[in-house]
């Protein structure tokens, strides 16, 4: 007599396991995620500003080295370091882009010159490129990149070296020149 029920007993019971999951899934995502294990430190949110401040972007102060956080010396460091250094002369520098692989490279220096081609097996001097600089790269063909930049003997020159690689890790996409000289790959 109550045989025709029973499949409703099971869906019903299937629903609220699953209803169940869902709200212990949404709490978790709530509060902020599984509860931290011992021995490691928890970080507390940031104080919010009131919905009717406006937010107000301001520099923090740099910290002392006695005042900085340590970290392990496993993770990545905050700020890439610099690939390389270049000395410009009078804020200017001279930039040649040499070419290894068998493929063309698109290339940009961002805000200086529009969208150029390096072709196979080719170099290019770029001249009188003041700093800062961005420069943007990438193979048509969608393969990867291994660049590296080194300084020359000659005082304020950088040649940028383009190669085949297969390391993902190792493909960037930008080079950035700071006003010091610093070069960092992104």
């Amino acid at each position: 007599m109550f045989r025709h029920n029973l499949p409703f007993k099971k869906i019903s019971l299937l629903a609220a396991t699953c209803g169940g999951l869902l709200v212990s899934l949404a709490t978790l995502s709530q509060a902020g995620g599984p509860p931290p294990q011992q021995g490691k430190p928890v970080s507390q949110p940031a104080d919010t500003p009131a919905a009717t401040e406006e937010p107000v972007s301001q520099p923090t102060p740099a910290a002392s080295p006695s005042e900085m956080p340590s970290t392990p010396t496993n993770t990545p460091s905050r700020f890439p370091l610099p690939s390389a250094r270049v000395t410009p002369t009078e804020g200017m520098i001279v930039i040649k882009l040499v070419n290894t692989t068998n493929a063309v490279i698109n290339y940009q220096i961002v805000g200086v010159t529009p969208p150029r081609t390096l072709g196979e097996q080719s170099e290019i001097l770029l001249k009188t490129i003041q700093v800062p600089i961005t420069l943007t790269y990438q193979r048509p063909d969608g393969g990867l990149l291994l660049v590296r930049p080194q300084a020359t003997a000659m005082p304020g020159m950088l040649q940028v070296s383009f190669g085949a690689t297969t390391d993902l890790a190792a493909d960037t996409k930008s080079l950035e020149i700071q006003e010091d000289g610093k070069v960092i790959l992104n």
